[in-house]
């Protein structure tokens, strides 16, 4: 009996150190125009079926309707309804194009999100989620702009933490891997993600300076306590202007896939209102930036960290290794086409349907803040089942649902001290939405 106990605690420690090797991803994204971002989520979610990373929300920074809705589309394509989506309020949100990939899957394919203004707001689906996260436990990947990003280090103390924003993140981000700015021999012209350039104006419109998206940049690289690495420009597109570094060139053997495969379909709509749809690659900026933060340098990188990033106002990447600001990007260490190689297997990935039971909560707790207001807290509860986890909880008052949680705690709105509390059950959520056995809260025992 003891041998038997003995190999259970062990199996157990292995268990978790497994867990805790995972990354344990915010992506933050912008679905619109170029694919890339669908193959992202594509690679995403097929590292996080082989137990390489957890999915914990994904966050929309685009202003088009749509695009928070093609997330949540596509999350229930691989099936992980579940899994939070975020979106930058701060807009005033547009209905996207027909020309748009991201239209189309919205208007395709099924989706737990009905309507863009549920997603919730991206400050708060941060906060929360960090709020309740092991210290250095979070990877943020943002293949986006900064506008969440930025948002998040300039808010303020909430309910769910009495730290802002940078030391939030100081505190609980492990890493920020960022797609932006350029840094061929330690210096160049950013293109549009950080903001553009004032010289690159005559290269394409679009790559013009942007100066909100650069000034956020600047704020975000002179204020990010965490550690910072960017895969610049040219390490997806190599050919950028001139440059001749060599291009990841990714997308056509998506082509293999079923013809209504969710990533086939983004690529080929995306080409087709391009005058044609059977070439279908393109360089992959955003996938070389998520490859090197789920897996790292590897055989495919070359990482210049330990220095300092510096965004001029003109558009002007500079990197420097004379002072430690824990900021860095990296650069190919292989064949272009052997990077390809791996992404692509990863975009193909498989679709996993998985359907596992979450334990429960552990060590329910309930505190009355005010005359008003109570405040329920629990553990983190675990899925074990390969390529699932939790991402949310759910709490229920007298059986009906109140309000579903993204951290370990829920607040509520708390009766007179002379009337009864009503009963309070929390389950934990896995990415594929199935529930927990309920965990009930000793009502008549909250702290005062």
């Amino acid at each position: 009996m003891r041998q038997k106990m003995l190999v259970a605690v062990v199996l157990l420690l292995l268990l978790s150190q497994v867990v805790h090797a995972q990354h344990r991803v915010i992506l933050d994204t912008d679905p619109s125009s170029d694919p890339d971002d669908v193959g992202c989520m594509a690679m995403l979610h097929t590292m996080a079926s082989r137990g390489e990373c957890e999915i914990l929300a994904i966050i929309n920074s685009i202003d088009h309707q749509e695009a928070s809705l093609s997330i949540s589309a596509i999350n229930q394509f691989y099936g992980r309804s579940a899994i939070p989506v975020g979106d930058y309020k701060a807009y005033e949100h547009q209905a996207a194009s027909k020309d748009l990939y991201s239209y189309m899957i919205s208007q395709d394919y099924p989706r737990s999100l009905k309507n863009h203004g549920d997603a919730i707001e991206s400050v708060r689906l941060y906060r929360e989620i960090l709020a309740s996260a092991e210290a250095k436990s979070i990877t943020i990947i943002v293949i986006g702009t900064m506008h969440n990003f930025f948002a998040l280090l300039q808010s303020k103390a909430c309910e769910f933490s009495q730290l802002d924003g940078q030391d939030l993140v100081r505190e609980k981000v492990e890493v920020v891997v960022t797609m932006g700015g350029n840094f061929i021999d330690g210096r160049g012209l950013d293109r549009t993600n950080w903001g553009g350039a004032v010289e690159l104006c005559s290269y394409t419109a679009w790559s013009c300076l942007n100066p909100e998206r650069n000034r956020m940049c600047r704020f975000v690289l002179e204020n990010c306590p965490a550690p910072f690495v960017a895969s610049g420009w040219e390490v997806g597109c190599g050919d950028y202007h001139n440059a001749g570094r060599g291009n990841v060139m990714t997308g056509q053997q998506l082509k293999t896939l079923p013809a209504d495969h969710i990533v086939r379909r983004s690529y080929e709509y995306h080409f087709a209102k391009r005058g044609g749809s059977d070439k279908i690659d393109r360089h992959s900026n955003d996938q070389c930036a998520l490859l090197y933060a789920i897996r790292g340098t590897g055989e495919n990188y070359q990482a210049f960290l330990h220095g300092d990033i510096d965004l001029s106002e003109e558009g002007v990447c500079t990197w420097t290794d004379t002072k430690d600001r824990q900021q860095g990007y990296i650069q190919k260490a292989r064949d272009p086409e052997a990077i390809a190689q791996e992404i692509e297997e990863l975009m193909l990935g498989e679709v996993v349907r998985a359907d596992s039971t979450p334990a429960r909560p552990q060590q329910p707790k309930v505190e009355r803040l005010d005359a008003n207001r109570l405040r329920f807290s629990w553990q983190v509860a675990m899925d074990a089942h390969p390529g699932n986890w939790v991402v949310a909880y759910r709490v229920y008052r007298g059986g009906k649902l109140r309000g579903t949680a993204y951290g370990t705690q829920f607040f509520d709105t708390a009766p007179p001290d002379a009337e009864p509390l009503c009963a309070y059950t929390v389950r934990a959520v896995n990415a594929s939405g199935v529930e927990s056995e309920s965990l009930e809260f000793p009502m008549d025992q909250h702290s005062e």
